[in-house]
């Protein structure tokens, strides 16, 4: 049987948004883990105890910077790539945070989660992808499907910091190793998103 075009189109449309979502839940179960843990890293490793939450302000200021800058740079080359790149920076952020704990050092710590933060921003563009990929009278659902996926990394990440923390010595380091294999598995789920160039 022939698959009219109109139902060709809504099955690669929901197939995007289908992937946009579980890459919107990666992305919240990777900061969900990350403030999680980074408060209890920070205070494992501050000079000051009321340094101890300056990782997680990092973090926020890291995604506040690169907002703009991403939204810019998906404007010029497309949301996948840009979505991608952005996915890499925290491959990237997640990789210093281990090596921070790893020697010891609570400054390497505060530059890897400013460093995440990029991933962050970038994250939030994902809702916007869904609205590109869908038709007119879609778009609405296919951002509330993607914000839902979302839900899954409220649960998932609080779960993962809990059962990595103490999984790799020094402590910490297998949390942030974890948030390595999320990012992953997020540049795996993109390869398979269609976005269309900006016009």
């Amino acid at each position: 049987m022939t698959l009219l075009p109109d139902t060709v189109y809504m099955n690669s449309t929901r197939r995007n948004v289908g992937l946009l979502a579980a890459c919107q839940a990666l992305l919240l179960t990777n900061n969900a883990t990350l403030i999680a843990i980074n408060g209890l890293a920070g205070l494992a490793l501050a000079p000051r105890a009321a340094l101890a939450t300056l990782p997680v302000t990092a973090w926020v200021v890291g995604g506040a910077l690169a907002t703009m800058p991403a939204s810019l740079h998906m404007k010029r080359v497309g949301r996948q790539r840009g979505l991608t790149l952005g996915t890499l920076w925290g491959v990237v952020g997640a990789l210093i945070c281990a090596s921070a704990v790893w020697v010891q050092s609570f400054w390497v710590l505060c530059f890897g989660a400013l460093v995440f933060g990029v991933y962050n921003a970038y994250g939030q563009y994902y809702r916007f992808a869904a609205a590109d990929v869908a038709s007119a009278d879609y778009k609405g659902t296919a951002i509330s499907l993607v914000l839902a996926g979302g839900l899954v990394g409220g649960i998932l990440g609080p779960t993962t910091s809990r059962f990595t923390v103490d999984l790799v010595e020094p402590r910490f380091t297998g949390a942030y190793l974890a948030l390595i294999g999320f990012a992953l598995a997020t540049l795996a789920l993109l390869r398979f998103v269609r976005i269309p160039m900006p016009s």
